[in-house]
């Protein structure tokens, strides 16, 4: 499968459970990344945190919500 139909693939983060989404995928040196998009709830206040890591741990950390993909 592409990346290009990973990008707007719902996660979910294994340790907040919050709501994550995949903006774009890049390589850099020898090493693919992905930038993430997430939103973070705190009582009544939201947070956004756009973060970038290598796609070899987003199943460390992230779920997949709805489609099996694997990366």
């Amino acid at each position: 499968m592409s990346n290009d139909n990973k990008i707007n693939s719902p996660l979910i983060c294994l340790k907040t459970r919050s709501k994550v989404k995949i903006i774009s995928y890049f390589d850099k040196e020898v090493v693919s990344y992905v930038k993430i998009n997430m939103e973070i709830k705190f009582e009544d206040t939201k947070f956004q945190v756009l973060k970038t890591i290598p796609v070899t741990v987003i199943k460390d950390y992230f779920l997949f919500n709805k489609h099996k993909i694997y990366v």
